[in-house]
């Protein structure tokens, strides 16, 4: 197989080379309940936004949430995946409650459990080679293994999936009390880990191989699940490195690890943080009128070090005139680590500056969200967002929505989504609509990443399959385990390693 004249096959994967700086449900469980008008989209759009207005805020409100028992309410989607012909104007600016020199101070959330005090003296013998002080000249892209994690929300787990075997090589409890509800997952830029976030509140790291996990008990040997019927206790399980509950939250799905910053002596990277985002004052898995709340995470540790509130006048957490609401959906960071997210219900995506923590808010977007590597914010429409213009461009062509997705850039400059019958491609610069894939079953597939080799995968809403797309020839091959599957994020890591790995 060829991608852009570099041979990559699962034995021979593709393997970039530049040496980069960086800056710094089952339906009946799934993720929306009816999503508003404000989500759908219907046609074709060439929206403009004119410059953004700036709005300086001071919140006064505090945070008060329990979190209770089990959720049951039924979510599913609407987002049509078309688009209507708007004009999008105006932008918005706040810096809420920052902690890094903003206005105010709000961090909060409490420290981590079930943390590992040795991730900093791992060996690693796997990601790198050195030859004196100086790395292999590769900083990210192919670690040596790839690996896709799945959240079967179904039976609140997750799956650690070979993309190149095809074989399930662990599943993992998310939540210490084997509940929570779990859907995103993001991956670190060197695949050596995974962040889960739980619906109902909570995010917990991963360790993704054997390596990195910690012999917690001292008896000679990791203990931790070898497959999908060896599911250990939270507690148990040396390869979950720490959770922290976000016990004054209610609801908390995107979850989206930034790069940190590469050391070229130990050639590892360092300062991983994590970016997630909540809501409080409601039923768990919901939120109530009081805002929402961007944190960024220590990856090493799973403590908050940062947290910005965004009034609820500013951007609601609550759908329309009702008292509760999703909040936060889709989220990814940009080359220079900052967040963008899209809440559910408000027609809105958002930004969040790692260095200031200041908030933009910017008319548009739809369910989920990913950043290409050019730095642009796409949706799962799919349409483009380019920060500089505040400008929205439309897919030319026809590729219907299928009730809102995931959405990935591949290694050829394609940007895929689902769509009816299976899923799409969109040229990422021509904003040309390519080939449909069709896949089995008239199903909605959720969850779209693709790999450090290339191929798209494509998870199943609310059944038990995960397919995997040969980005060339279309042939399809699966993995049929799953359990009431619900995840579309960077599962695969792909995501973070286009944006911060350029070729």
């Amino acid at each position: 197989m060829n991608t852009n004249n570099r041979e990559i096959s699962p034995h021979n994967p593709l393997r970039w080379i530049t040496l980069v700086t960086v800056l710094v449900p089952s339906l009946a469980c799934g993720d929306d309940i009816a999503a508003s008008a404000s989500d759908s989209a219907t046609g074709s759009t060439s929206a403009s936004a004119s410059g953004p207005t700036t709005e300086s805020t001071t919140p006064t409100g505090t945070m008060s949430a329990s979190e209770g028992s089990s959720s049951s309410g039924s979510e599913s989607a609407s987002d049509s995946g078309s688009t209507s012909s708007t004009s999008e104007t105006g932008t918005t600016t706040t810096t809420g409650d920052t902690s890094t020199g903003g206005e105010s101070t709000t961090t909060t959330g409490g420290s981590a459990t079930d943390t590992d005090t040795d991730t900093d003296t791992d060996t690693d013998t796997g990601d790198t080679t050195t030859t004196g002080n100086l790395c292999e000249p590769q900083v990210c892209g192919d670690p040596g293994w790839s690996y896709i994690w799945i959240a079967n929300s179904g039976e609140n787990t997750v799956s650690k999936l070979d993309t190149r075997d095809m074989i399930e090589l662990g599943r993992y409890q998310t939540r210490p009390d084997g509940g929570g509800s779990p859907s995103r997952t993001s991956v670190s830029i060197d695949g050596r880990a995974v962040a889960i976030a739980n619906r109902q509140a909570g995010l917990t790291k991963i360790y993704s191989r054997l390596e990195d996990c910690v012999d917690t008990n001292n008896n000679g040997m990791i203990e931790t699940s070898t497959g999908k019927n060896d599911v250990l206790p939270f507690a148990d399980d040396e390869c979950i490195a720490w959770h922290n509950p976000f016990s004054d939250f209610t609801v908390q799905r995107p979850v989206a690890w930034t790069s940190g910053t590469y050391n070229e002596e130990t050639c590892e990277y360092e300062e991983q943080k994590i970016w997630t985002l909540t809501g409080d004052s409601g039923s768990p898995g919901q939120c109530g009128k009081t805002g929402i709340w961007a944190h960024r995470v220590n990856g090493d540790t799973g403590e908050i070090e940062d947290t910005t509130h965004i009034p609820h006048e500013v951007l609601p957490c609550t759908i329309g005139n009702i008292d509760w609401g999703l909040g936060p959906y889709g989220a990814a960071v940009d080359p220079e680590n900052n967040l963008w997210f899209y809440v559910w219900g408000q027609g809105k995506i958002a930004r969040v500056d790692h260095e200031t923590l200041a908030v933009e808010l910017f008319s548009g977007g739809s369910y989920g969200l990913t950043v290409d590597s050019e730095g642009r914010v796409w949706d799962d429409v799919p349409r483009r967002f380019d920060y500089q213009t505040k400008t929205w461009s439309s897919p030319i062509g026809n590729i219907p929505g299928n009730g809102g997705s995931g959405v990935a850039e591949d290694l050829q400059g394609r940007i895929w989504t689902a769509t009816t019958g299976g899923v799409g491609w969109v040229d990422m610069e021509t904003m040309v609509v390519g080939d449909i894939v069709t896949l089995p079953g008239n199903s909605l597939y959720r969850g779209i990443s693709v790999d450090v080799d290339g191929y798209i995968w494509a998870i199943q809403l609310g059944g038990t399959s995960a397919y995997r797309i040969d980005p060339e020839t279309y042939e399809t091959d699966s993995y049929d385990q799953l359990n009431a599957p619900y995840t579309y994020s960077d599962m695969t890591g792909g995501q973070i390693a286009k944006v911060l790995c350029p070729q």
